[in-house]
């Protein structure tokens, strides 16, 4: 089942800014029916992020949900760097791989949700 997940990024005035949205078109029905019944998931969105060379920073705790909350904006400012990282490129690469990896994990921890039982069940006690 396809992640419907777009990230749009750009960079002007050394700002980077990634938006994350969602295609309700293209959820599956399935999905729907599941955020009907469960709720729309919740993802952090702060906390420590690494980059490839393990340079850390961290964002305060927000949470949003993954279908009413969206689209997201997140800037990286390459000007201030005011979180005291190398590389802000680095910066917004490293929270948009953790943003896809929690919304991905809220998708699935959702599914399993789903109960696929039908029919009469018997026990004898």
């Amino acid at each position: 089942m396809p992640i419907l997940l777009k990230i749009k990024r750009t960079i002007e005035n050394d700002i980077f800014k990634l938006q994350f949205s969602l295609d309700l078109t293209a959820l599956p029905e399935s999905d729907k029916e599941l955020i009907r019944k469960f709720g729309e998931p919740l993802i952090n969105i702060g906390g420590a992020f690494l980059d490839d060379s393990d340079n850390a920073f961290t964002l305060p705790e927000k949470y949003i949900r993954i279908k009413s909350d969206l689209p997201y904006i997140q800037e990286f400012d390459a000007k201030s760097n005011t979180l005291g990282f190398a590389s802000t490129q680095a910066q917004a690469e490293a929270f948009q791989e953790v943003f896809v990896s929690r919304y991905t994990t809220a998708l699935q921890e959702l599914r399993s949700m789903s109960d696929t039982f039908t029919g009469e069940f018997t026990v004898n006690i």
